[in-house]
């Protein structure tokens, strides 16, 4: 929305997030016409086992999996990650001060 606001057209590309909790609520009628699909499945058996099933009826996906167990994990660990770079680099400019 930020982008249309800015531009004050439709984006030549354009995103769409989703999220479901079963394949059957794809709308599978929807995504077969779109070329470039992203789906985001967490790090274990069962995810392995949907993210097949999303690749058998969308091919035109590519699946990514989270590193740490699951997305919301993910993205927990990567906030303490730039939280302590941070507080590293304040430590450095405050040493650089003295």
């Amino acid at each position: 929305m930020l982008e249309y606001l800015i531009r004050g057209d439709v984006p030549p590309e354009r995103t769409v997030y989703m999220a479901i909790d079963d394949i059957k609520s794809l709308p599978l009628e929807r995504l077969r016409d779109i070329n470039n699909i992203v789906v985001a499945f967490g790090n274990d058996k069962s995810s392995d086992a949907a993210a097949q099933r999303v690749l058998e009826l969308m091919p035109q996906s590519q699946i990514k999996k989270s590193q740490a167990h699951d997305w919301n994990q993910q993205l927990l660990d990567y906030g303490r990650q730039l939280r302590l770079q941070q507080q590293q680099q304040r430590q450095q400019d405050d040493e650089l001060s003295l």
